[in-house]
């Protein structure tokens, strides 16, 4: 996965529209503020003075309550604006996840914490914490400035240099504790990939009587997990002590020694000092927010920056491919296909004609990545559409594919059939049952269209899995279907069947079929022998029979066992 480029303002540019509004409300707030602190204080000098303070002090009252209320509007747009965020931010990482290449190494845990937590978090760092902080930072600005304008310039100056020192301060604890906040995701998505891979085989895992060691696998990653935890919120306490107790008591002590020097030299009234007294409270929001916050803008950030990474490693749409009409010729002519570095697939030919072709070959041959090539589903040099270099947008409308093991969501099999052709009626599905080899779908489905499936095709018979897979793929109305090894898990008798469904579609459409069962094979019209990644022989069963040495070490290995 590429890491997204660092952009020219930074927090800045991750500010969105009610961040900004937050901050203008915080700048009027901070003029409130000021405003009242500096009424007070001349309410202070006219005291002393034996004068009347009730108009100074009437001023400071107002200027407060117009700050409590600008600051009850401060907390407003960034839960309204949470909920868009979120939205706008998973539609945005399910898209890239949906377009991801299917070989990208991408641990299952990783994708679902992208859509979930990490969505959840960068969305709360932006609305929640970013217009906030920066609102908080610019409160001081504003306070420094009147102290120079209203005040003593002599005093603002020292004030500004102390609050200045805070951000660079803040931003190298953020970077120290950084890696510790990484290491703590690391070990969380490695937990949920593990839990996750244990759902999925438990079966396997209850065969193998393994489920005692399963299970102290995760206990002992849960125990990594937890220390880890505890170990980071040890660290966010640090920084909580530094920045409360260090800054509140600096910046605390350097006001009231400038407002004591300021009364004795007679720079600044009694009432002045008083004034920078309060003052302090809106000089050390900076702190006190982050004080408050500081861990959720760093999994914040850092989180926004994974999904971005996530949604930025998503291919673009290849829009300038021309557009091709399902059903389109399809034709290899020296297809590459690289995996993970390596080449797999290298200069093979290849044309899908109506009927049925036969792809043969030893394990690791480059059968099915050829395969997913054909169907659009691997990135591939080499093949065209009617003449024309063809795309895997294009090659995935002219493609049908059915893998080796079928995949049906948990549903009904009509709530599977209809991911194909959503507006299909109930006549059009189980026309494609039918084509499929379920000759009577509502006799051969406990409950017909009905009938609940889940991961790992329950609910139904691995035959009629892969005959639901095979009427999924022809309601996408394609012209030439990829089946890759779509027996292999099946009985003999099953699998004949299933054999049988696809002999009858080649009489219509390209049907190509990776295979490593020789009967398979000689059944084909025609079959394309691979190996090391290149086509060895290609020709009529009959003929490859007496000429391709694979097949002839396949058939008397086959015939000896």
């Amino acid at each position: 996965m590429r890491t997204t480029p660092r952009r020219p303002l930074g927090v800045l540019a991750d500010i969105p529209p009610a961040g900004w509004a937050v901050v203008a409300l915080g700048v009027l707030r901070a003029v409130a503020l000021t405003g009242a602190a500096l009424a007070a204080g001349a309410g202070v000098d006219a005291l002393l003075q034996g004068a009347s303070a009730a108009p100074a002090l009437g001023i400071a009252l107002a200027a407060t309550a117009a700050a409590a209320l600008l600051a009850g509007a401060e907390a407003l747009p960034p839960p309204l604006a949470q909920a868009g965020e979120e939205r706008a931010w998973r539609r945005a990482v399910v898209a890239a996840q949906l377009t991801a290449p299917l070989d990208d190494g991408t641990p299952s845990g990783d994708r679902v914490a992208r859509a979930t937590d990490d969505v959840e978090r960068a969305a709360h760092y932006r609305s929640v914490f970013l217009g906030p902080l920066i609102a908080a930072f610019t409160v001081p600005v504003v306070v420094i400035v009147a102290i120079a304008v209203l005040v003593s310039t002599g005093i603002a100056l020292p004030i500004a240099v102390c609050a200045a020192a805070i951000p660079p301060v803040i931003a190298w604890f953020l970077s120290r504790f950084r890696a510790g906040s990484g290491r703590f995701r690391m070990i969380s998505a490695r937990l949920a990939a593990s839990f996750l891979e244990t759902l999925r085989a438990l079966g396997t895992i209850r065969l193998l009587s393994a489920e005692g060691q399963r299970r102290a696998q995760l206990a002992a990653q849960a125990e990594r997990m937890r220390v880890e935890a505890m170990r980071l919120l040890r660290r966010n306490q640090v920084v909580l002590l530094v920045t409360d107790a260090i800054f509140g008591v600096v910046m605390l002590s350097l006001v009231g020694a400038l407002a004591v020097s300021g009364v004795a030299d007679g720079s600044v009234s009694p009432g002045a000092a008083f004034a920078l007294i309060l003052l302090t409270v809106p000089l050390r929001e900076p702190v006190d927010r982050l004080g408050r916050s500081f861990y959720v803008g760093l999994a914040g950030r850092a989180a926004a920056e994974r999904v971005r990474a996530a949604i930025a490693s998503a291919p673009p749409p290849a829009s300038a491919a021309p557009a091709v009409a399902p059903g389109g010729r399809i034709r290899g002519d020296g297809i590459r296909v690289d995996r993970g570095g390596v080449r797999v697939v290298d200069d093979v030919d290849l044309e899908l004609a109506p009927g049925l072709t036969a792809i043969v070959g030893p394990s690791g041959s480059g059968k099915s990545s050829l395969a997913l090539a054909v169907a659009g589903l691997l990135p591939a040099t080499g093949l065209r559409i009617d003449g024309r270099e063809a795309s895997a947008e294009a090659l995935r409308a002219a493609v049908a594919y059915v893998p080796q093991r079928s995949v049906l969501l948990t549903g009904t099999v009509r709530d599977n059939l209809l991911l194909a052709a959503p507006g299909a009626s109930d006549d059009d599905l189980v026309a494609a049952l039918r084509a499929a080899g379920l000759a009577t779908p509502e006799a051969e489905l406990p409950v017909g269209l009905e009938t609940r499936v889940g991961e790992g095709a329950r609910g139904v018979s691995g035959g009629q899995a892969q005959r639901i897979a095979i009427a999924r793929a022809l309601l996408g109305g394609r012209g030439a279907l990829v089946a890759d090894e779509p027996t292999a898990s099946l009985d003999r008798d099953t699998a004949d069947r299933v054999l049988a469904t696809l002999r009858d579609l080649a009489r219509t459409r390209a049907v190509l079929l990776v295979t490593h069962r020789l009967a398979e094979a000689h059944a084909a019209d025609r079959v394309v022998v691979i190996e090391g990644g290149r086509v060895t022989a290609a020709g009529a069963p009959a003929e490859l029979a007496l000429t391709s040495g694979y097949l002839a070490a396949a058939t008397s290995a086959e015939e000896a066992s």
